[in-house]
């Protein structure tokens, strides 16, 4: 693997004081644009062919935008965000019986506040962020994501390990992930279409697909600057985030001018972004767009992302229709875990140019 898009693929690093400026004050009035996916799930005449421009344009100048017409319904949405306060609000002694844990390349359970292992690993585009201030729950997908290749032992795992006193809450998880799985299946097409591939092109790769849901806690954060987060910046290494946001905001991205700017929050909507992994299928003609959370609010901020890719088996390379005799890969071929596996690496182990 070319160490030096490796690096670039995740994120050039940043340290210098006006770069951290920007990220801690957004600044940027640049819109972050809205897909409305209704006229392909509704199946209108060219619905498929006009959505599919639309996520082309966004994803090669923004990678961020807000989804409409999604089909995720407001009472699970709100029933999903019930359940993240419930669990936050336990006594910390009885969540963190729950613990953080790996199965197949992808983490479950519970991790606590300032807990959180981003500040150790490859993730951060700058360096010596202080611990991310925040506390999650995180589930994965029942029966695994490894793929065809899985062993009888991997589909039987246990992959998610559950809180005694909160009856309901698995199931309503359950309901919610299961929904974010299917319609990021739905985006599959429309992903194929928008790079001039056949529209089934990448339902091979995802045999049994990635889904990492998250319910993240931010308490709030009383100082802005001194490399001190919710979240760090970052880019996200799957093919897709889905992200519901709660009533309050947080987040900024990095936008085309190099500036950043406030996330707000858009009643019916999901926040969704791209990955790493599509900016390897794509030879960087599609974006992982940098962004970061900072709870400057009075009040606690609840989101859920989550992180959609393909099976761990599924070996990324370059698309046809974006390479050629003048246009040489820029990404040698690799499977989903091993990219996750350096993604999340500790840095003296990761690949640096």
């Amino acid at each position: 693997m070319s160490e030096l898009k490796t690096r670039d693929v995740r994120g050039t690093i940043h340290d210098d004081d006006e770069s951290l400026s920007l990220m801690d004050h957004p600044d940027s009035t640049e819109e972050i644009p809205t897909l409305d996916i209704a006229p392909y799930l509704e199946g209108k005449p060219g619905g498929r062919e006009a959505v599919a421009a639309r996520l082309r344009e966004i994803s090669m100048t923004v990678g961020f935008f807000y989804l409409k017409g999604h089909g995720v319904p407001r009472s699970l949405l709100e029933r999903v965000f019930a359940e993240s306060k419930r669990f936050h609000s336990l006594p910390e002694a009885e969540k963190t019986k729950i613990p953080y844990f790996e199965v197949g390349g992808f983490k479950s359970g519970y991790s606590a506040l300032e807990g959180d292992d981003y500040r150790r690993t490859n993730v951060n585009i700058i360096r010596g962020a202080k611990p991310n201030l925040l506390a999650k729950f995180s589930i994965n997908r029942e029966g695994g994501s490894g793929g065809l290749s899985m062993t009888a032992a991997e589909r039987n795992a246990v992959i998610n390990i559950w809180p005694d006193s909160l009856p309901g809450f698995k199931e309503t998880l359950l309901d919610y992930h299961a929904t974010i799985e299917s319609l990021g299946r739905k985006f599959l097409p429309l992903w194929a279409v928008s790079l001039q591939l056949p529209p089934d092109y990448f339902e091979r790769f995802f045999a049994t697909p990635h889904l990492t849901m998250s319910l993240l806690y931010y308490p709030p954060q009383k100082e802005v600057g001194n490399r001190q987060y919710g979240i760090a910046p970052h880019t996200d290494n799957a093919m897709m985030t889905f992200l519901a946001q709660g009533g309050v905001p947080g987040l900024a991205v990095r936008m085309p001018s190099g500036r950043w700017r406030a996330v707000e929050v858009v009643p019916d909507t999901l926040l969704v972004n791209t990955g790493n992994v599509i900016v390897r299928w794509t030879n960087d003609e599609y974006l992982s767009t940098k962004h970061r959370v900072i709870n400057t609010h009075d009040r606690d901020r609840y989101s859920i992302p989550c992180f959609f890719g393909p099976s761990a088996d599924a070996v990324i390379e370059v698309v046809p229709t974006c390479q050629g005799p003048t246009r040489a890969p820029r990404y040698e071929p690799i499977t989903y875990k091993d990219s996750r596996n350096w993604y999340y690496a500790p840095p003296d182990k990761a690949a640096v140019a």
